[in-house]
């Protein structure tokens, strides 16, 4: 097992593109014994429409058939996913289900059996990783002996794939945030006013709005409340 994480992450460090890095999670995911990979990542930003960007090599006619159906709303492991951080396991489907347009159009093009995974990185970037096949269902020894590898196989896709599909804003300011920046997008996350920032760090109020500007050109943010929120969000405060 420490091998296989190993090698997991020489992919991930070496990975120069993420055509390359996602290739190299599929061949990991064949080793585990499933044929196909998905991941799926939720932006951060814009905050009130997220957008949601997903890669994975399923059959063509099944990615058609996802779109122009509006799969994404209905799909149990994406529901799921949105309020759980448990995996999610299927192989077949209940005759009963409300969901059984979905998961026929899914066994026909041989998305059969699968386990899902939710993703959520330090920096709140949520994602979904999943690994399915056509053939032979999930027995529970097979999620008892191959659980420890999937639940790393998802974190490394996702801080991988993440990197890659994931626009922040820009990555040299955000690095150049200095500590006081930070201290002051701390206090005004706090509900604290200039004035009462400058009096608890002990300088001046127009030094307080100073660091203010800077910390918003660079979170590039229009005002500082969505400045705190963007600073929430990428794991820079909190």
């Amino acid at each position: 097992m420490q091998e296989w994480k190993e090698d997991q992450l020489q992919a991930l460090i070496g990975g120069t593109s993420q055509e390359e890095l996602f290739a190299k999670i599929i061949s990991f995911g064949r080793e585990v014994g499933f044929e196909r990979c998905a991941y799926g990542v939720r932006a951060p930003f814009p905050i009130s429409n997220p957008k949601i960007i997903m890669l994975n090599n399923y059959p063509l006619a099944w990615q058609q058939v996802y779109q122009e159906k509006g799969y994404l709303l209905v799909d149990p492991a994406v529901r799921h996913g949105l309020n759980s951080i448990s995996p999610y396991v299927w192989s077949g489907f209940d005759k009963k289900s409300e969901e059984i347009p979905f998961w026929e159009d899914a066994t026909s093009h041989g998305i059969v059996s699968g386990w899902a995974q939710p993703v959520q990185a330090p920096n709140g970037i949520r994602g979904m990783f999943t690994v399915t096949r056509s053939a032979d269902p999930i027995t529970d020894g097979e999620i008892r002996d191959r659980m420890p590898k999937l639940l790393w196989l998802s974190q490394v896709a996702h801080y991988g794939l993440s990197r890659h599909l994931v626009q922040r804003p820009n990555a040299a300011r955000l690095e150049e945030l200095t500590q006081r920046e930070l201290e002051v997008m701390r206090w005004i996350a706090e509900g604290k006013t200039s004035s009462e920032i400058a009096m608890i760090l002990s300088i001046a109020e127009r030094t307080v709005n100073f660091h203010t500007t800077c910390a918003m050109t660079k979170l590039e943010a229009p005002n500082r409340t969505a400045a705190v929120v963007r600073a929430v969000l990428l794991g820079l405060i909190t």
